[in-house]
């Protein structure tokens, strides 16, 4: 049964087989072949290469999200001891909320890293969405990898944490106790030095491979007194990548300022560190855009089944050309053999004389020349009974038998 339905699809078959006996090769098309073949590759590598790179797309709007507060995430290094540390943020508000409780605070020794100068190194701030969302659900705070329990020697301090602020414009400033707000000490100015490694500081929820401008960041202070202050412009952000996964963050962009005071020239400041930031009207919906596996496996056979009719039509049509210039060719080369033989016929001089053999050309027999063979009539006065051998007017190979 299934046999005869084969035999009977077999009719439909648009993909016959041609009998290696009727496929003609040649080392042209052998190489042309090797040539195609390493270009589809190159293609196809290209192609992948384009299918794995998204393109995104970037929607400004008005910010229409409804929450009033706004989470601050931060991770910064300052080498000074923790007694003199107090970490507070002022709104325009008017509120001033003392979030020192609120982190956590850990004695630590300084140390650069691999952190550097605010804009030496450009970093890629494009996420990797599904990678930080994967983090985020197992790595909900900051590391304590550099917590240390012995606490004597240690001149640096460690804040790192989270907290919550009025989603309006304020200040986090990183200062000293009894300066700025509410006081102004020079008691502890010795030990003062607002040198500071940033590894974390970004705004919303807190994603450990999203990277910001400040992240991985150091600035020196070269006196006791000096000011560093940051100018944050905050945007709402939105990512969603290729498969619709959606991300709630800001980013921000940053410009920085630092200031010395010479208090022997009576100039007078407040160390520290300062954050001002600014929450733009704004928001930015990032879209990561790529073409869809359907499309991209249409355009790869598109590709691949485009470039080989292509080249097998050139090849057959080059062939084609080819063929009809070794016919011309040939034709050219035979007509031009005739005419010589036609020449040399022409040019023959006949000098010689007639012998036994065939014709001789000035004393050289040139060819062997059958001649008739001459016999005499009977006489017309014979008569008739006579009979007569007339096997000898015919060749020696044909023999008439007589009676």
């Amino acid at each position: 049964m299934i046999s005869r339905i084969l035999k009977k699809v077999v009719v439909f078959d648009a993909f016959p087989k041609v009998d290696a006996g009727y496929q003609d090769k040649s080392p042209q098309g052998g190489f042309i072949t090797i040539v195609v073949t390493i270009l589809l590759w190159f293609l196809i590598i290209s192609e992948f290469r384009e299918y794995l790179n998204l393109n995104q797309k970037y929607q400004f709007s008005v910010d229409q999200n409804i929450y009033h507060q706004l989470q601050i995430n931060v991770d910064i290094t300052v080498n000074t001891p923790c007694n003199l540390i107090t970490v507070d943020v002022v709104d325009v508000a008017g509120e001033r909320i003392h979030v020192t409780d609120k982190l956590k605070v850990v004695p630590t020794v300084f140390k650069v890293g691999s952190a550097h100068r605010l804009g030496d190194e450009t970093v890629d701030v494009r996420p990797d969405i599904w990678k930080m969302l994967v983090e985020a659900k197992s790595r909900a705070t900051f590391s304590d990898s550099n917590d240390n329990t012995n606490d004597s020697g240690l001149s640096a301090c460690r804040v790192f944490g989270y907290f919550d602020v009025n989603k309006v414009t304020g200040n986090l400033h990183i200062t000293s106790i009894g300066l700025g707000y509410g006081g102004y000490s020079l008691q502890n100015l010795h030990a003062l030095n607002f040198t500071h490694r940033i590894d974390e500081f970004s705004f919303g929820t807190f994603y450990p491979s999203l990277v910001n401008p400040l992240d991985n960041s150091i600035e020196i202070s070269e006196t006791n007194m000096e000011t560093f202050k940051y100018f944050l412009s905050v945007v709402p952000t939105t990512y969603i990548d290729n498969n619709n996964r959606v991300l709630l963050t800001s980013q921000y962009s940053v410009t920085e300022y630092s200031k010395s005071y010479d208090v022997s020239k009576g100039q007078f400041g407040i160390p520290g560190i300062f954050f001002k930031y600014d929450i733009e009207p704004i928001s930015v919906q990032i879209t990561e855009k790529g073409p869809g596996f359907i499309k991209f496996m249409t355009r790869l056979c598109g590709l691949v089944g485009g470039i080989w009719v292509t080249i097998g039509f050139l090849v057959k049509f080059s062939n084609g050309i080819w063929d009809f210039l070794d016919y011309i060719t040939r034709g050219r080369a035979n007509t031009h053999e005739i005419n010589s033989i036609r020449e040399k016929k022409d040019d023959v001089n006949f000098n010689g004389s007639i012998n036994g053999e065939g014709f001789n050309f000035n004393g050289v027999v040139q060819q062997s020349i059958p001649q008739p063979l001459q016999h005499p009539q009977p006489h017309p006065h014979q008569p008739l009974d006579v009979k007569y051998n007339i096997s000898g007017m015919y060749p020696p190979e044909r023999k008439v038998a007589t009676d």
